[in-house]
């Protein structure tokens, strides 16, 4: 007879199993355990064959999962970029708009500081002998030289000439004397008279050269004003310092005592 044991395990038992059917059994019977055995073999390749199909349909799986899982760190990598570019392009408009206020706040400033100096100013009449440039003949010709060296008249009248040379200018100097008090921190302010006033507007269009110039680096000139005349140009001057500080890229300037927008 034939048991579960060795149905179970054709390969195992195969060999004896025929023998003991060609010893003692008959035809009918060896035909049925050759029956058996071969439904018991295509069971096992079956079962094989699933197991084999199993494995690769997780391996596959796996695969899809890997695949699945690059595919999301792509995707979330593109997000942070697009978040990142967003975040940029928000920072260059704010940037953007804080200039263009930077922009319209300095000219509201030197559109108000215009308006205001020209203005007419209301006040007490002037008295008939009052001075003003007007009536003080030979101011429109006088210059002030800030910042240089007081020492005697002639090594200050050398040092005056050695200031026009730099200037590529020479002027016929009429009068010269310091006006002031005596400093001993800084030296007084050199009133200077000329011939001709095409002369003077000639050195003081080129002041602005002297900041390059390695001996009057730290000299100034300036035409002779009026008391409230300095106390404007002082007061113009504090503008425009203001407006450059809030405005570094704009082009700002006085120009016949107004500021000007380059």
């Amino acid at each position: 007879m034939l048991t579960n044991d060795s149905l179970a395990s054709p390969s195992k038992h195969w060999g004896s199993y025929f023998r003991h059917c060609l010893k003692d059994r008959t035809t009918s019977e060896i035909i049925e355990a050759t029956s058996r055995i071969f439904l018991s073999s295509m069971k096992l390749a079956r079962a094989t064959m699933n197991n084999f199909e199993t494995v690769i349909s997780v391996e596959n799986l796996e695969k899809q999962l890997r695949e699945c899982k690059e595919e999301l760190d792509r995707h979330r990598v593109n997000v942070i970029e697009l978040q990142q570019t967003v975040i940029n392009h928000q920072k260059q408009q704010l940037s953007t708009v804080t200039a263009s206020v930077q922009k319209v706040k300095a000219y509201s400033t030197v559109l108000a500081q215009n308006c205001a100096a020209t203005s007419p100013k209301v006040g007490k009449p002037l008295p008939v002998n009052h001075p003003t440039p007007v009536q003080q003949p030979g101011r429109e010709k006088n210059m002030v030289v800030f910042g240089l060296p007081e020492t005697t008249d002639r090594v200050a009248k050398t040092t005056l000439d050695e200031l026009f040379e730099e200037l590529n200018e020479k002027p016929k100097v009429t009068t010269m004397k310091r006006i002031g008090e005596r400093n001993e921190k800084r030296p007084r302010p050199l009133l200077v008279s000329l011939e001709k006033r095409a002369t003077l507007l000639a050195l003081l269009r080129k002041a602005r050269n002297l900041k390059d110039s390695k001996q009057f680096s730290a000299v100034y000139l300036s035409p002779d004003l009026t008391p409230s005349e300095l106390k404007e140009q002082k007061a113009l001057r504090s503008t425009l310092k203001r407006i450059r500080s809030e405005d570094p890229d704009g082009c700002y300037f006085i120009r016949n005592n107004l500021i000007q927008v380059g």
